[in-house]
């Protein structure tokens, strides 16, 4: 043979190498599935995407902050490490069973086509409708968000060992603290309501905040409750304790309707609270604060994705098993006081530089 037949023979086989190994190099990236139980424009869920991105950029899934923008743009990307595709439930403004029923179907096919190695649920509606298709089967699934503990959707057989293929992360609530929090800047409360939508997520909270104040573990006495998915309703009920109880904690309003079955946004109800009420209150996550709420010990949504996240890493790479790795709860994020809410209700503001750890300016709703 030639030395020219050769060199042309070696240039075709290190073509062939090289084509094999973009082919190996590309069938090791794993294929991690998110679906987000909500929205884009929902306050929460974006916090949870600056979480995701994160922990992705610190372990090296994602490349650099240019993948992080796309993939928040796009819901999917490529890095050198991973393939990763994003699906929304939108389940707080679709929420009959129908329009859950619809969502589940169309998660599970593009689940399906798309062949994940690892399937990341975030928040109660997405563990639960698409983590109860996906249990006992061999994809690897991981979940955050679940208010209170997660034994309530039967993914797991235990908190110590949970069995199957399903662990995650969930929301202990820090309602304690928060309502902590909201007795040092009121010093004279002694009563508080709860102001809720009716949803999977708030029942689970009235719940174990009525415990709570059952066994007399709470700062402050409840004397009421607001739970309706009837915006009318809410406003009546809501307006009826104003002046008659020295605080809130509102736990959400964004599963509302009005009387047409049109869903109100989070922003139109939280903007007629803020408008209407004198009355200072707490939530427990930092949307609430964003929004106009006086203050939160934030049950953290950014500690929560990527708690997840770094969970599923440790699954995908070999070093844990979802069968034995315990269901965690982070710890709580920062203290958290709207300045301008504070001012509004005339807290003075050397007592709120005293109590907070972060400060947020601004009132989302009211803009």
């Amino acid at each position: 043979m030639s030395q020219k037949l050769i060199r042309i023979s070696n240039l075709f086989l290190c073509l062939i190498l090289i084509g094999a190994g973009i082919v190996s190099a590309q069938s090791e990236k794993k294929r991690i599935f998110i679906v987000d139980s909500y929205s884009r424009d929902y306050l929460w869920s974006q916090s949870l995407q600056k979480g995701l991105c994160k922990a992705m950029l610190d372990s090296g899934y994602l490349d650099n902050e240019e993948q992080a923008a796309a993939f928040t743009r796009d819901d999917t990307v490529e890095s050198s490490k991973a393939i990763v595709k994003k699906e929304w439930m939108d389940s707080k403004k679709k929420n009959n069973t129908l329009e859950l029923a619809q969502a589940t179907d169309r998660v599970m096919g593009s689940l399906k086509e798309f062949r994940p190695d690892l399937v990341l649920l975030g928040d109660d509606n997405a563990a639960n409708y698409i983590g109860n298709q996906l249990l006992d089967t061999p994809m690897p699934v991981v979940f955050w968000g679940v208010n209170g503990l997660p034994l309530k959707y039967d993914l797991i057989d235990s908190m110590d060992k949970p069995g199957h293929n399903v662990t995650g992360v969930w929301q202990s609530g820090y309602y304690k603290e928060s309502l902590d929090l909201l007795k040092k800047l009121v010093p004279g409360a002694k009563t508080f309501a709860i102001l809720a939508c009716d949803s999977e997520t708030t029942r689970a909270k009235i719940k174990l905040v009525t415990a709570m104040d059952e066994d007399g573990s709470l700062p402050l006495k409840l004397t009421g409750t607001v739970a309706t998915n009837s915006y009318e309703d809410f406003q009546e009920k809501a307006a009826a304790l104003f002046g008659k109880v020295d605080t809130f904690l509102v736990l959400n309003h964004d599963t509302l309707k009005d009387r047409g079955g049109n869903p109100v946004s989070i922003m139109t109800a939280g903007k007629w609270y803020l408008e209407n009420s004198k009355t200072p209150e707490a939530s427990d996550e930092e949307q609430f604060v964003r929004e106009g709420m006086l203050c939160a010990a934030d049950d953290s949504a950014v500690k929560q994705a990527s708690t997840a996240f770094m969970m599923g890493k440790d699954i995908l790479e070999g070093r844990i098993t979802p069968e034995m790795t315990k269901p965690v709860a982070p710890t709580r994020g920062p203290l958290l006081v709207n300045r301008a809410r504070a001012e509004k209700l005339g807290i003075p503001q050397e007592r709120v530089q005293e109590v907070a750890e972060e400060l947020i300016d601004g009132m989302v709703a009211l803009k």
